[in-house]
């Protein structure tokens, strides 16, 4: 984060009524069958106090938290492949019966191992003095034997975080949050990392003030009263995910259909004019034709939907862009939805997409950082495979488009396949990789010793991507496209006002592509 919130982890859909008798695990265990007819099983969950819950789920492709009376409170897993494994992190309601409900296919079989503890919340002791006027007033009216409550009544109205004014080109951010116990964190913070927030004197407010740049756009999570967990230092971080959720003050986001709080992100957004808003992604598409495919890889052995986006037939389209992670491309943020009203406002020419699903998070980890099997399956396997389609392909109108993970993978199956694929659209790439034993930037050191092909970059990364192997993704990004440029390489760096975030992303893919195709 990843941060930004995972692409299997999207809304909460509309649940049938049980159907089958749910069983009462223990605190801790594994269970595992198949699936029958009904495709369905469910567990009856103990009361607990505050508690946090690991959890392993295999074979199952949906899997929701309900209350006493059957009614969601929490999406974890949906759409997730029939094969694949994945990992949960959650808590369940204090006190109150709940259960959980695992979807799968008929006759697969499924895999519930699972882990329950009661606990306490992290303690996070420090205090800080307030830099934001605002806050400062409220301080003072405190220790005069004021209370919060006018103060909370204009947030409600104004909403959240404050934004106060700096200079021409800065304002000052202020993440608020009332009424935790013990702790508050961000997830999705300007400085890059999982920042505590503040606790202002005794009050019921907490509070995290950054100096940001005016363009700013990002999004966020707030997580109160995160649990102490058991194990390592990076468990502890990861613990973050079990209270993270929407900033209750905030109506904005970029999560459109989600309906619980844990799965939406809140949209700090300081400059107007963008592509992608809630309106635009919430648009059918009407000018071009969505399909979905199966498309099974004989060398890595694996099934999976790709989504192709045509414009319709009178703007036929001679540029094509795949990307990686195509579940949350388009699942999540409707990147087909948005682009087909640009195309048809003239504001991007006709373009073909490719979305490629990355299946689960291991094999994701596995198949984008630079895997000779998985560029020889781009190369051999899916540009036959979309030919067949009827999608045209030619090298210097052909993008490879990714984010993070996927930024990197596009890097990577260029320099193997460079007559193929003509045009990398980077967005922060994780050029940090290396191969176990190697040091950080191995794709940099492999462009610098290879010959140089006829390939073009644009390399997008933000300021707020600063922590994390050889400087975050910010300077890695930045020296790989100088790398590029000393080389001989067409590469342009753009730097965001964002961190690492699908709210910068989808705006960059838009700017790239026009760049790419010679609009200005």
């Amino acid at each position: 984060m990843k941060m930004a919130l995972s692409g299997l982890l999207i809304g909460l859909s509309a649940l049938p009524a049980m159907a089958t008798q749910c069983e009462a695990p223990s605190v801790q265990g594994e269970q595992h069958g198949k699936f029958d007819a009904s495709g369905e099983v469910c567990f009856q969950l103990p009361l607990l106090g505050e508690n946090y819950v690991a959890a392993t789920l295999s074979g199952v492709t949906d899997a929701h938290l309900l209350d006493r009376q059957n009614h969601p409170l929490r999406a974890l897993l949906e759409g997730g492949p029939s094969d694949g494994e994945q990992s949960l992190l959650f808590s369940l309601p204090i006190q109150q019966p709940s259960s959980l409900v695992l979807h799968g296919q008929e006759g697969t079989r499924w895999r519930f191992s699972w882990r329950m503890k009661e606990t306490t919340p992290l303690p996070r002791p420090q205090t800080l003095a307030p830099v934001s006027p605002r806050l400062q007033q409220l301080a003072s009216e405190l220790a005069a034997g004021g209370t919060t409550e006018a103060f909370w009544q204009e947030r409600k109205q104004a909403g959240t975080p404050l934004v106060e004014p700096v200079d021409a080109s800065h304002k000052r951010v202020t993440f608020l949050w009332r009424g935790a116990r013990a702790n508050v964190f961000i997830l999705g913070s300007p400085a890059g990392d999982h920042d505590p927030l503040f606790r202002l004197a005794h009050s019921d407010v907490w509070f995290r003030s950054y100096v940001v740049p005016a363009d700013t756009r990002m999004q966020y999570q707030l997580a109160p009263d995160v649990p102490q967990v058991d194990g390592s230092t990076r468990d502890q971080r990861r613990a973050i995910l079990v209270s993270a959720q929407a900033d209750p003050l905030n109506p904005h986001t970029l999560n459109t259909g989600q309906t619980d709080r844990w799965n939406r992100a809140s949209l700090l957004d300081l400059a107007p004019a963008r592509y992608f808003s809630s309106e635009a992604m919430a648009q059918p598409v009407r000018h071009g034709v969505l399909s979905r495919q199966s498309f099974y890889s004989e060398r890595l052995g694996n099934r999976r939907e790709i989504v192709i986006y045509r414009p319709r037939a009178s703007q036929p389209a001679r540029w094509t862009v795949i990307l990686f992670d195509g579940q949350t491309w388009q699942g999540e943020y409707r990147t087909a939805n948005v682009l087909d009203g640009l195309i048809a406002r003239h504001a991007l020419p006709p373009v073909n997409i490719v979305f490629i699903n990355s299946l689960d998070h291991a094999r994701r980890a596995k198949e984008l950082p630079p895997n000779t099997d998985f560029a020889d399956v781009m190369a051999w396997e899916l540009m036959p495979w979309l030919r067949r389609q009827g999608i045209p392909l030619t090298r210097n109108k052909t993008v490879l488009a990714g984010a993070s993970y996927g930024g990197l993978a596009a890097s990577w199956v260029a320099l193997r396949y460079p007559r193929l694929f003509g045009n990398v659209l980077s967005l922060s790439g994780s050029y940090w990789w290396a191969p176990e034993g190697e040091t950080p930037g191995w794709l940099t050191r492999q462009y610098q010793h290879a010959p140089r092909y006829p390939v073009r970059f644009w390399v997008q990364a933000g300021r707020f991507e600063s922590q994390g192997a050889d400087g975050g993704i910010y300077a890695n990004s930045r020296e790989f496209a100088q790398a590029l440029r000393e080389k001989g390489y067409t590469a342009s760096f753009h730097p965001w006002s964002s961190g690492h975030d699908y709210a910068a992303w989808v705006e960059a893919l838009v700017a790239g592509m026009r760049d790419f195709t010679g609009l200005k």
